[in-house]
């Protein structure tokens, strides 16, 4: 498998060409794909099975979804299924066959991934892309993956078109991303759209307290756990990548600036709870509304059922209640949109300083 991946080689270093075995490996630093890691995602599975089994699949699939969603190991799991040798159907891709050893291993001579992180994809990775098509197969079906599609350039958008345009019949081509909207309206029109949804939320804590039971972390309270999956937006990926980075520890004291920011009393400790939020925590735009939305769900729950010490009695909790939703839908939707680049204190100040006036981004 031809898997271009991140951390590039350096412009000294010619790239590999590409040949009937393989259209080069570039050093990886990207996450390792294996579809088995996949959680809570069977119906979506099943759905792509079916899609995967039809006489005449689409040529070009847009796995869209939340960051950390799953899309990467889906990518790969619809290259392994359609190669897998199991003849049981319901049972691909098995993981086990030689097929799917050699795409886990980025070893299969029909299956191209250009994966680079969150580096720039560019017009010369796309030609790489366009070569692999042009060798000929012997399963005549060849699998190019190309994750973050998002992230290529306005020219190499328009040169990876000039494949899709009149895609041949051994060409199929697997596009990921978490911002639909950055990819121009011609590309879109030429990809069959395919929604990846987070799992089921208890789906997600009960995995998480079985990763942190293997690994021997201490047990967590169901409420910690929720908590910490809300910082995260339940993003199975981004919540393995925390455990395994081991910064489980982070989640309370985040959680903690999230409340100072809450039910400060004076405009001076949200500034300085914006900051470490920021540059000590180093928590970003999504782990913060998630903190806000998850800590604002138990103040209000806590007010409705006459908990006490409410956290705001004063200026009119209707008005300030008003204010931060308004303030969270304007900032999700920029997030979602990604077309501008928000600052996560910034973002942190907004929403505690909306307490005391309305303020824009």
């Amino acid at each position: 498998m031809a898997n271009i991946a991140a951390k590039k080689t350096s412009a000294k270093s010619p790239k590999q060409p590409v040949n009937s075995r393989a259209a080069g490996s570039l050093t990886s630093g990207a996450s390792t794909l294996d579809w088995r890691k996949l959680i809570g995602l069977d119906d979506v599975k099943a759905d792509l099975s079916r899609c995967l089994d039809t006489t005449r699949m689409h040529p070009v699939v847009l796995l869209e979804g939340r960051e950390g969603a799953g899309k990467r190991h889906l990518a790969t799991w619809m290259a392994a299924r359609f190669f897998c040798n199991t003849p049981n159907l319901s049972q691909r891709a098995c993981g086990s066959c030689s097929s799917c050893r050699e795409v886990l291993a980025g070893m299969h001579r029909d299956v191209m991934i250009l994966d680079l992180g969150r580096e720039t994809i560019k017009t010369s990775d796309i030609e790489q892309f366009q070569v692999f098509f042009d060798i000929l197969s012997s399963n005549a079906i060849r699998f190019g993956v190309i994750m973050n599609a998002d992230r290529m350039t306005k020219e190499a958008c328009n040169r990876l078109l000039k494949t899709l345009e009149e895609p041949g019949e051994q060409v199929r081509v697997i596009l990921t991303t978490s911002r639909p909207l950055i990819l121009p309206a011609t590309l879109l029109g030429r990809c069959l759209r395919w929604k990846v949804k987070l799992p089921d939320r208890n789906i997600v804590t009960h995995w998480m307290r079985a990763k942190l039971n293997d690994l021997g972390r201490p047990a967590e309270s169901e409420e910690k756990l929720k908590s910490w999956a809300m910082r995260l937006g339940f993003s199975v990926g981004n919540i393995a990548r925390e455990i395994e980075e081991n910064a489980a520890n982070d989640v309370s004291a985040i959680q903690g600036e999230v409340r100072t920011l809450l039910t400060a009393t004076r405009p001076v400790q949200v500034l300085q709870a914006a900051s470490d939020l920021a540059r000590v925590h180093k928590a970003n735009v999504p782990e913060i509304l998630g903190a806000v939305e998850w800590e604002l769900s138990r103040i209000y729950s806590q007010s409705a059922v006459g908990g006490a010490n409410p956290p705001i009695q004063d200026q009119g909790e209707a008005l300030i209640r008003h204010r931060r939703r308004t303030l969270l839908n304007e900032i999700r939707r920029k997030s979602v949109i990604g077309k501008i680049v928000l600052n996560a204190q910034l973002v942190a100040e907004s929403i505690g300083l909306c307490r005391w006036e309305k303020r824009a981004l």
